[in-house]
């Protein structure tokens, strides 16, 4: 189900109270405690619009201890070999582009890839990685749907998504401390067409995580390694 008011729809039918391997790269953002993203939306939000979509992801320990196995909630995808107790995680998820990213730690991939340090207004230590590039963005509705709520509200406003730039911050670093605030800015810029045509969030999504695998280090974003992944990191990574 697409479109931002499909999704809403969607989300509130289900609040009513009831007793690997992959073959297509990372396109995803994966966001650490003290990031903050400037994205333009590629989606609109409006209904049908192919490019905002509701993700389910099963999420279980691997045999060896040292990862997860991560296998998404598809008509089309086998899930018998999900465990009878793993029920599906919730997300939604949108094309976006990113310009760039500012990190309150500097990581080793950070180091090698020459983040610029800056300060912010209170002279706390950032990092600017740029990345100017498409990518998907995929978060957790959270408590009482916070943080879908917040862009929701964003679309109210504009009437639709990709009018202008958000800024997404998630603070804290694990599941029971961890909040996302997203936000509308000021900042005026225009994202560039899309070099490829990029594939609806469902093909994305069907395509990476179609087969059981277990998720690498990413490239772009604030990923540094998943090969010792631990609970807390759960929620930031799906």
């Amino acid at each position: 189900m697409s479109g931002i008011h499909r999704i809403q729809q969607l989300r509130n039918q289900q609040r009513v109270p009831t007793t690997s391997k992959t073959s297509s790269p990372s396109q995803e953002i994966y966001f650490k405690d003290g990031d903050q993203a400037f994205i333009q939306s590629f989606a609109t939000g409006n209904d049908d619009d192919k490019y905002f979509d509701n993700i389910e992801m099963y999420t279980w320990p691997n045999e060896q201890g040292r990862g997860y196995h991560n296998l998404l909630k598809h008509a089309d995808i086998d899930d018998s070999v999900v465990p009878t107790d793993v029920s599906p995680s919730h997300k939604f998820a949108f094309w976006g582009y990113v310009y760039e990213i500012f990190h309150g730690q500097l990581t080793e991939r950070g180091r090698e890839a020459g983040w610029e340090p800056l300060e912010d207004p209170t002279g706390k230590k950032i990092y600017k990685e740029i990345i100017n590039a498409y990518k998907v963005i995929s978060l957790s509705y959270g408590r009482n749907e916070y943080v879908f709520n917040q862009l929701f509200d964003i679309y109210n406003d504009w009437g639709r998504l990709d009018k202008g730039i958000v800024r997404v911050k998630r603070t804290g670093a694990g599941m029971q401390d961890t909040s996302y605030t997203i936000a509308a800015t000021t900042r005026e810029a225009q994202a560039p067409a899309p070099e490829n045509t990029l594939p609806t969030i469902e093909e994305y999504f069907c395509e990476r995580y179609g087969e059981l695998w277990q998720p690498q280090s990413s490239t772009t974003g604030s990923a540094e390694s998943t090969s010792n992944i631990s609970q807390d990191d759960i929620d930031s990574l799906f």
